[in-house]
């Protein structure tokens, strides 16, 4: 594995993430959704810096942090979710549901190159890393999926027992 080219691979796939989220969010009317795609650029602008700070760590030798900001994302979007009465939450639901579907694809293919380039990997810092990103965009998509399902039928979502990713939006 050609570790370089791994990484700048790696960055290009986030740089693609932060355009496409800033361009759903700028076209979607939904608060919910709007806020989800804004966060989820922000999430991606900060996989960049782990990635470039992961590329430095194995450069040195240095063990690779294993934070995750996906309970970061949850929080933010839980707080907003809060904060909204339901008829706001629902207005304009309908709204750019093939952009929630085309972002899960997009998770999907993230959490694939993660796969590919950890069982490539030649270092145990490389195959945690990797990992670890698996799992970022992991909760990336059941992010979207859980809003694009509450978006997209709200009545079925409430009548569950719970939510099947985040129970508090119960």
């Amino acid at each position: 594995m050609d570790i370089k080219k791994t990484v700048q691979a790696a960055i290009n796939f986030e740089r693609r993430g932060v355009n496409f989220y800033l361009e759903l969010a700028s076209q979607t009317k939904n608060r919910l959704g709007r806020r989800l795609f804004y966060s989820l650029a922000g999430e991606e602008i900060s996989h960049i810096l782990t990635i470039e700070d992961m590329a430095q760590q194995l450069e040195e030798r240095k063990i690779i942090s294993s934070e995750s900001s996906g309970e970061k994302l949850e929080g933010k979007i839980r707080n907003y979710f809060q904060s909204l009465a339901r008829e706001k939450l629902i207005e304009n639901r309908m709204d750019n549901l093939e952009g929630y579907e085309m972002a899960m694809q997009i998770e999907n293919q993230g959490y694939e190159m993660y796969k590919n380039f950890q069982a490539e990997a030649g270092s145990e810092y490389e195959k945690n890393f990797f990992t670890r990103m698996m799992e970022e965009e992991r909760k990336h998509y059941e992010a979207l999926q859980n809003v694009y399902y509450y978006l997209k039928s709200p009545d079925d979502w409430f009548s569950e027992s719970e939510s099947r990713v985040w129970n508090w939006m119960v």
